[in-house]
């Protein structure tokens, strides 16, 4: 991975989600794109999302668990922008409420990988995002508890 590297991931979706799905969904990749970047030591750029059809010719075959009239394919790519910066400080999650604590290793182990990542791993992950997008997290998941 360098600057300039373009990082893609997709989700395919069936048309029933809601609103507050698809917004999860795109959340979910956001992250997963930060965390791959963060893996190599870089920050990736905006995330920019499109819809593709299951005929585009660049788009894989719809697995055959996908059903519905309105598949599609949710794809977002960003660019590489800049080295990871490293802070020396000591780690945050020390700090967190243990309930809050679970809510990231809980985000975090639903974005990027459900059945693979320890509990060790997935601290790690957080790490490498930063104390800002921890937070960030634990606000909006609360405001959704709210309403």
């Amino acid at each position: 991975m360098k600057i300039g590297d373009i990082i893609d991931m997709a989700i395919w979706i069936d048309g029933r989600e809601t609103e507050e799905e698809r917004k999860q969904f795109e959340e979910d990749v956001k992250l997963g794109i930060s965390w791959t970047c963060a893996q190599e030591g870089f920050e990736p750029g905006e995330v920019k999302f499109e819809e593709k059809h299951p005929d585009d010719s660049d788009v894989p075959p719809v697995p055959d668990h996908i059903k519905g009239e309105r598949v599609r394919l949710l794809y977002a790519s960003a660019r590489v922008e800049s080295k990871l910066v490293l802070s020396s400080k000591g780690s945050f999650l020390a700090d967190l409420e243990k309930k809050d604590l679970e809510l990231l290793r809980n985000v975090t182990r639903r974005a990027i990988h459900p059945n693979v990542l320890h509990e060790k791993d997935i601290d790690a992950i957080i790490e490498e995002l930063g104390p800002e997008a921890a937070m960030d997290a634990v606000r909006k998941h609360h405001r959704k508890s709210l309403h």
